[in-house]
C-alpha cells in the first residue's frame, strides 16, 4: 500500500463530483436547449438532443464506474487500516484517507496539540517503517 494507493479513494470521490457537476450542467442545458461554450462569451450552440443525451449517458456511466471503484478501494483501505497495530496511526489514516479530512482537520480531530505537519509526518514515518513508498 503506497500513499498513491491510500489516496485513490479521495481521487475517485473528486472524480465523481466532477462528473456529477458535468451531468447537472447537461441536464440544465436540456432544460434551456443551449450549451454555452467555456471561455467564449455570448456564444451558444444548440446541440442536438442525441448529442446531449449521449453525453449525459457517458457521464452517468463514468459516475457508476467511479462509484464501483470507490467501493472496491474503500474495502481495500478498511482491510489495510484494520491491520495497523498503532491506534493513533489507524485513526489518522482513517480520518485522512477514508473520511477525506484535510491534515488540518485530522490534527484538530486527533487533538493533543498535534499540528497538521506532525500528523502527516507520523503517517509518513509509519509507512517508511513498513517499507512503503511515500512518494506521489
Amino acid at each position: 500500500m503506497t500513499i498513491r494507493d491510500l489516496s485513490q479513494l479521495l481521487y475517485l470521490r473528486k472524480e465523481i463530483i466532477v462528473e456529477q457537476k458535468q451531468l447537472e450542467k447537461l441536464e440544465k442545458s436540456v432544460e434551456f436547449q443551449e450549451l454555452s461554450l467555456p471561455d467564449v462569451p455570448n456564444l451558444c450552440l444548440k446541440p442536438t438532443d442525441d448529442e446531449i443525451l449521449n453525453h449525459m449517458e457517458h457521464c452517468k456511466h463514468q459516475i457508476e464506474l467511479c462509484m464501483k471503484r470507490s467501493i472496491q478501494e474503500y474495502k481495500k483501505l478498511i482491510i489495510y487500516i484494520s491491520k495497523i497495530d498503532d491506534s493513533m496511526i489507524r485513526q489518522i489514516i482513517f480520518l485522512r484517507f477514508i473520511q477525506g479530512l484535510t491534515w488540518v482537520q485530522v490534527a484538530s480531530e486527533i487533538g493533543g496539540g498535534n499540528s497538521p505537519d506532525s500528523i502527516r509526518m507520523m503517517v509518513k514515518r509509519y509507512l517508511a517503517k513498513c517499507n512503503i513508498d511515500t512518494s506521489y
